[in-house]
């Protein structure tokens, strides 16, 4: 649920509610500290209602200040009519009080992030030098001059003003910022709220023991507030810091406890310049305790990350000693080398690498400790439990320390057996079928249509006659034809890309010795849309089947013009005694 003072709501009946709402936080808040004034009559107070309003200027968007800081002008006013009696000055007060917060709050949108404004020692420093520094210094100037202090009474005026300003910024300013934004409830368990109370009441009464029995109390109350520091969350140790501060300013203006003042040159002021000391080296020791809790939290994200991506990956993974041994794997290794996890850590991986893989491996090793490399790619041969190989791509990366030295090595373990049988089967293949196109004389050829590239294999470059240093094309092709057959070859090329067929053709090409027969038969290979992307081919040299045919038609000839001349019939029959061939005569 959404708390409604300083949120930004739209709606007009929000608007007023919120500015109400923080009016009434700003009376009461200007009331208590002047209580203490009145209670005390020596003792300078905190003052509170600067710090809020500041706030107000640097979390709320701009056309939302006039109705709020109305509010928070109208509320100190009302305080300062109650406690002094009215008057003009208690106008001019809540005015000096919004500009001081008008220009802290500007500051702060500079130099601050609205989203994470107290992130780190900076944040803090920035705060504490532009609004517990500059603005209250310039406040105290201000109210100088428009009050008209001036003589004896100008200086501890001044440094009333300035001091109160300081504390009370450091006291609500740092809680104020660490409020999420719009003010929204938080749900506590009713553990963390009992343990929570626990700390308050622990801390409050630690600091009124320390304050009415202890000497230097203020030495035993910085213990206190950094055990709050160091047990707390940040915006919880803030929270308690605040407290505890304004119950120690009740306890001091109600004299309660006293303080012994060995510094009267400052007056009363000297009496909370320990408070003051106490504050910062608290804020200190918190904003470090959250860096430090982040840090830690960034770290056990990333290594329970890691391990997570590691122990689900689909790939061996393990972590691996400089020497060797196996520091942590995987489930997926442990698959693939055979090996239950604690027996595989007891090994190392020189143990279970093939003798002639693991010198190339210990190679890059040693580059990788050397610095040499960053890291290393290679596939090698590993024994599984069961005494079987496995090959695998190793992918190795180093880890080092803040020293540069190493601590262990990352491998990634890929099992590519199934790959190298494959490859083992494809490469048989293609040495058989390179053996048959050998031993057929056939050439194997792609044209890639898109690009024109064509890939030609040995036997291509030997039937053509083309020196191994050139690049085959289909103009060269074309040139190393037969004159007569150039066009026909051309024609047929060009209509099975037209019509997107495969084509078959004979024809001649030139050589030194005259020229000699090429059959050629080629598919093609279409897109997604149809298209002739490449061509695949082979070409066989059937120059002497050519020759062979053309010596059979002419034995033809010669049989037939022998038949045809001389004078006895010349019959030829089949096994069932029909007549097959038969002479003129």
């Amino acid at each position: 649920m959404t708390i409604e003072i300083l949120s930004p709501q739209n709606s007009t009946p929000n608007r007023w509610l919120s500015a109400l709402l923080l009016g009434c936080v700003v009376f009461v808040l200007t009331l208590f500290c002047l209580e203490l004034i009145v209670v005390s009559g020596k003792i300078s107070p905190l003052w509170f209602p600067t710090t809020l309003m500041t706030v107000v200027v640097f979390r709320c968007p701009s056309r939302q200040l006039p109705l709020l800081l109305t509010a928070c002008v109208l509320g100190t006013a009302g305080a300062n009519a109650i406690i002094i009696g009215p008057a003009l000055s208690n106008i001019k007060f809540a005015l000096l009080n919004l500009i001081q917060a008008g220009v802290g709050g500007m500051l702060l949108r500079a130099l601050l992030d609205r989203r994470a404004p107290l992130d780190s020692l900076h944040d803090w420093a920035r705060m504490v030098l532009s609004v517990g520094i500059v603005t209250p210094v310039l406040g105290g100037l201000l109210a100088l001059w428009t009050l008209q202090v001036s003589g004896h009474a100008s200086f501890p005026f001044f440094y009333t003003w300035v001091i109160s300003e300081i504390i009370g910024m450091l006291v609500l300013g740092p809680m104020l910022l660490l409020l999420p934004w719009p003010l929204r409830r938080t749900g506590f368990s009713n553990l963390r709220l009992a343990e929570a109370l626990l700390t308050l009441l622990l801390t409050l009464g630690a600091s009124y023991l320390a304050l009415r029995f202890l000497p230097w109390p203020f030495t035993f109350i910085v213990v206190i507030l950094f055990w709050c520091a160091v047990r707390l969350p940040k915006l919880q140790a803030f929270v308690l810091f605040f407290l505890n501060a304004s119950f120690i300013s009740i306890l001091l203006a109600f004299d309660l406890v006293s303080v012994v003042n060995n510094n009267s040159a400052l007056g009363p002021v000297s009496s909370w310049l320990p408070f003051l000391l106490v504050l910062i080296p608290s804020h200190i020791m918190s904003l470090v305790m959250d860096a430090f809790r982040r840090e830690k939290l960034h770290i056990t994200d990333s290594e329970t990350r890691f391990r997570h991506a590691m122990e689900y990956s689909a790939i061996g993974m393990a972590l691996v000693a400089p020497h060797g041994s196996w520091l942590q794997v995987n489930r997926s290794l442990c698959q693939i080398l055979g090996y239950p996890s604690e027996e595989l850590k007891r090994l190392t991986f020189q143990q279970i690498t093939h003798p002639d893989d693991l010198s190339l491996d210990l190679q890059h090793a040693n580059r990788l400790l050397a610095g040499e490399i960053d890291t290393y790619t290679f596939e090698k041969r590993y024994f599984r439990k069961d005494g079987e190989i496995v090959w695998a791509r190793l992918t190795v990366s180093l880890v080092r320390d803040g020293n540069q030295e190493p601590l262990y090595f990352i491998a990634q373990i890929i099992d590519i057996s199934e790959l190298k049988q494959s490859e083992q089967v494809n490469r048989r293949l293609m040495e058989r079928i390179t053996l048959a196109n050998e031993a057929g004389g056939i050439g194997v050829w792609e044209w890639n249509l898109l690009t024109g590239e064509m890939l030609w294999d040995k036997r291509m470059y030997a039937l053509f006659g083309l020196a191994p240093h050139e690049s085959p094309s289909y103009d060269l092709w074309i040139h190393l034809l037969h004159p007569a057959d150039r066009e026909y070859a051309a024609l047929t090329v060009q209509q099975a890309i037209e019509l997107r067929s495969a084509f078959h053709m004979e024809y001649r090409v030139v050589d030194d010795q005259g020229h000699r027969w090429v059959r050629t038969q080629a598919n093609r290979l279409l897109s997604k849309e149809g298209r002739i992307e490449r061509m695949l081919g082979i070409c066989q040299d059937i120059t002497p089947l050519r020759n062979l045919n053309e010596a059979l038609f002419q034995e033809k000839e010669r049989m037939a013009i022998t038949l045809d001349s001389i004078g006895e019939a010349v019959i030829s029959t089949d096994k069932e005694m029909r007549v097959a061939f038969m002479n003129p005569v």
